[in-house]
């Protein structure tokens, strides 16, 4: 009798170490997902960006253009930042090797506020009309995601102006995301959700 007691009482700390384990292995899997995911996304914002102006009509013969002043109007002629807010961002560049596309990112912000979805897409300047987005971050906490400083390092107040537009080089990007499950670690009556932050910053050929 008294080995079966201690045999159970040795099973039950065992059985609640393994449970206890399972759920922080749950939870770090949790964060892991949330941290490739933002960085995924964030990653090929950055390379879209640093394509941001190229080719630009310096690289041209200027009598093959339609135009050598108005990048606009040849769609071999990347124009470089169209425009950028805090929530969204236009520009046009060689992404791919496919031919200058014009790059949508905007946040897209639900009534109540966020979590929002910050969503990428693209389409060829030869053919215009609406971009597909077909890449997408979802749960972003923070309603600012974009910033925009000048050669010298100097805040760009956004939404950007024309004028302020050539004058910008580089461009920040916050990411605050938090993960949609609670950590299976804590008690239900107090969940945490994981959150991760990730900030950088693209020099732009614009």
């Amino acid at each position: 009798m008294l080995s079966m007691a201690i045999l159970s009482i040795v099973v039950g700390v065992i059985a609640e170490g393994l449970a206890s384990l399972q759920q922080r292995n749950a939870g770090e899997l949790n964060r892991v997902d949330l941290t490739q995911e933002t960085r995924q996304f964030q990653d090929q914002i950055l390379r879209d960006l640093r394509q941001a102006g190229f080719p630009s009509i310096a690289m041209f013969d200027p009598s093959t253009l339609a135009s050598s002043t108005n990048c606009a109007l040849d769609t071999n002629v990347a124009c470089g930042l169209v425009s950028i807010s805090s929530t969204s961002i236009q520009f046009e560049g060689d992404i791919d090797g496919s031919g200058v596309s014009e790059v949508y990112i905007q946040l897209v912000q639900p009534a109540g506020g966020c979590p929002c979805t910050l969503q990428r897409g693209t389409v060829l300047k030869s053919l215009g009309g609406t971009p597909a987005y077909y890449t997408e971050l979802n749960y972003v906490i923070n309603p600012n995601v974009f910033t925009a400083y000048d050669w010298q390092g100097n805040l760009i107040s956004l939404p950007a102006s024309a004028s302020d537009l050539p004058n910008i080089k580089n461009v920040g990007i916050s990411l605050y995301v938090q993960s949609p499950f609670p950590d299976p670690g804590r008690p239900s009556a107090t969940p945490f959700y994981p959150d991760i932050t990730m900030v950088s910053v693209a020099k732009i050929n614009n």
